[in-house]
């Protein structure tokens, strides 16, 4: 299951993606929210809503259902990562509490 982390890295790294298509004025003012908010998803600050995601895909020329590809990639990705640090952590914890104990 994705958390909320997992989708503001991703839409971040999705932002950056559509940045290389077009500019952040352009995917603001073609998907009518404001630079600041666009900025902000660029940030990880948050999560904009389905019909804002489809504004934002539409306004950098792209398909909605390639659009929607990519971000599930990059949400994917960024679960993917999540979970690897999790488990990393959760084995130094072990390693630790092992080597107090021995």
């Amino acid at each position: 299951m994705f958390d909320e982390e997992d989708h503001k890295r991703a839409i971040k790294d999705f932002i950056a993606y559509l940045r290389t298509i077009t500019s952040q004025k352009n995917l603001a003012f073609f998907s009518d929210i404001s630079r600041e908010y666009v900025r902000s998803l660029g940030k990880g600050e948050g999560i904009p809503t389905v019909k804002v995601l489809f504004n934002i895909i539409e306004a950098a020329g792209l398909d909605i259902s390639e659009g929607i590809q990519q971000y599930i990639a990059f949400l994917q990705k960024q679960h993917t990562a999540m979970a690897a640090e999790k488990n990393a952590g959760l084995s130094y914890i072990r390693k630790t509490k092992s080597s107090k104990q021995g």
